[in-house]
């Protein structure tokens, strides 16, 4: 009697389940959901309805309890590599990533197949979020070589563009961007591909490819604060064929119109009226930029310039030394700092110090071997001291494209700080291999 009530039990549980998958696939959510917790109720560990029952609530976005029935389904089958999987997803979407990264784990170990696009897809954002670049690039190429057809193939181009341009892989960043451009990822538009389209040639010096992209943006976004702000210092760039700082300033200050709150457009401000030699109004940007960002070391290095053009050279050195604390690896601060110590008290061996340390940051800069050359020399054979750094190069300030790398290697340094080591197959087989975008005729 007892066996019979437990096939009966049990039979009605399967019923449950499949009027629940019925349900489900007609999209009657509620009625699947009541039906799962039916089947539950008679049996509370059947893996079949604790699974289905969290597809269910993974499909409407409800992570935290998918993840919960998740885990119940997992302690009746700890092997169940697909599980695992969709477990790790849900962890990745409550950001909880050090349990992502787990359950990612334990899904690799347990598959005996490891062709599953969405599992690969799930590792490259974990990654991804962790800054972990080279890790998240394979997973994500190695989706793409799984499946080029994947429901989200352009959302994977988007990311590796994003990983390509954050790693100095310029054209192939740029072939990333192109190739989804007619076809963005959901909710991204033409607009947010452009605007990316514009900082990758802005960083491979194409100004004027640049300038038509952010062009593009504001013909249908006009009030873009963002592309406001990269048009504006486009245009305060010397070496931009449009060069112009009358219309850097206008563009400029229509970005702080509409947010007032980014840094990034007072610090460009700055530079500008540091160009116009209106140092008064360089001040007063820089210092809402610094009260914005007080931990940019870009920004502080720029006051020390600042301060170094007004003779307050105690004010430069505090600045600097600042920038210094914050990142120690500027070029640009040691070569400004070398050039502070020759000006006060002609301190030629803190001078030199400062300049041998820029140089080892930035060994092919012209300026800096120049000076640390002629000041080496004066050392060791005296005579007459060489001219003042000032009369034959101006004080250098980090470029418009070398702020955007600084502050994106400043995110994924913070990333990093808690990435974990690279996930590890069962079968100890590499991650993909990267492919060249421009020859892969599957994929573009």
């Amino acid at each position: 009697m007892a066996s019979y009530d437990k096939k009966f039990i049990q039979q009605c549980a399967e019923t449950w389940i499949s009027i629940g998958s019925c349900a489900d696939t007609i999209g009657q959510v509620e009625k699947a959901v009541e039906a799962f917790s039916t089947a539950l109720r008679y049996t509370p560990n059947n893996a079949k309805a604790l699974t289905h029952l969290a597809h269910v609530y993974r499909t409407r976005d409800a992570y935290a309890e998918a993840a919960d029935l998740y885990r119940r389904a997992l302690a009746l089958d700890q092997h169940n590599g697909e599980t695992w999987g969709l477990l790790g997803h849900c962890y990745l979407m409550l950001d909880d990533l050090q349990s992502a990264y787990t359950a990612y784990q334990q899904a690799l170990l347990n598959l005996q197949n490891l062709s599953v696009p969405k599992l690969w897809h799930g590792i490259g954002i974990l990654y991804d979020r962790y800054g972990s670049l080279e890790y998240a690039e394979e997973a994500f190429v190695r989706v793409l070589e799984m499946d080029p057809n994947f429901d989200k193939a352009n959302e994977v181009y988007f990311r590796l563009g994003i990983i390509y341009k954050l790693q100095g892989k310029l054209q192939k960043a740029l072939e990333c961007f192109q190739y989804i451009l007619n076809r963005p990822p959901a909710p991204l538009t033409q607009t947010d591909v452009w605007f990316q389209i514009g900082t990758v040639l802005e960083q491979n010096r194409d100004f004027q490819g640049s300038k038509e992209a952010y062009e593009r943006v504001l013909q249908s976004s006009p009030n873009h604060s963002k592309v406001l702000q990269q048009l504006g210092g486009l245009y305060s760039q010397p070496e931009a064929p449009f060069y112009d700082l009358d219309i850097a300033l206008q563009l400029l200050n229509q970005s702080i119109e509409l947010n007032n709150s980014d840094a990034n457009s007072w610090y460009y401000l700055g530079r500008v009226y540091m160009s116009k030699q209106d140092y008064s109004n360089a001040y007063e940007s820089f210092q809402h930029a610094v009260n914005l960002d007080s931990r940019n070391p870009t920004f502080w290095c720029s006051i020390g310039v600042l301060y170094y053009k007004i003779s307050q050279y105690k004010d430069a050195l505090d600045a600097y030394t600042r920038a210094i604390r914050l990142n120690p690896y500027l070029s640009e601060v040691w070569y400004d700092l070398g050039t502070l110590y020759e000006t006060c008290n002609n301190q030629i061996g803190d001078a030199l110090d400062a300049y041998r340390r820029a140089a080892s940051l930035d060994p092919d800069n012209p300026h800096i071997a120049e000076r640390l050359m002629q000041l080496s020399k004066y050392e060791r054979e005296g005579g007459a001291l060489p001219p003042p750094v000032q009369s034959q190069h101006q004080l250098t300030m980090p470029s418009h494209q070398m702020i955007q790398q600084q502050q994106q290697q400043q995110a994924q340094k913070q990333a990093q700080q808690q990435a974990p080591h690279q996930l590890t197959q069962g079968n100890g087989l590499p991650l993909g291999q990267q492919f060249q975008i421009g020859n892969a005729t599957n994929f573009l």
